[in-house]
């Protein structure tokens, strides 16, 4: 229940950030910090509903942001994508690879001590 919830939450979060960032110009660098952004919140959306990584959550959150920032560069640009400039895209390329890297599982150090068993009673 917890990861049908997660991608719900992901998904929301992508489509009202896709209504706000299609509001504004849709090239500089405010495009590109705003698709990173937008990549770390899709995907702590998802881990926090979660409360948990994994390669799931990763995929489809980079899908989930791909997704929210075309469809603002399809507000931004009156559905003309092919005007949209390389700042654009690489906020895409960025917004893809910041939701995948938050969300990726994590493997435990080999180096970290074994936790102590709890003592029995």
């Amino acid at each position: 229940m917890r990861l049908t919830l997660s991608l719900v939450a992901g998904a929301a979060v992508a489509y009202v950030a896709s209504l706000l960032l299609g509001e504004y110009a849709f090239d500089g660098l405010a495009v590109m910090g705003a698709g990173a952004v937008l990549g770390l919140f899709v995907s702590e959306a998802m881990i926090g509903v979660a409360r948990r990584r994994s390669a799931l959550l990763a995929v489809t959150g980079a899908v989930f942001t791909v997704a929210g920032l075309l469809g603002a560069a399809s507000i931004a640009t009156d559905e003309r994508l092919s005007t949209v400039r390389w700042q654009g895209w690489l906020a895409v390329a960025l917004g893809a690879a910041a939701a995948a890297f938050r969300a990726r599982p994590l493997r435990e150090r080999s180096d970290s001590p074994a936790a102590d068993p709890e003592p029995a009673e």
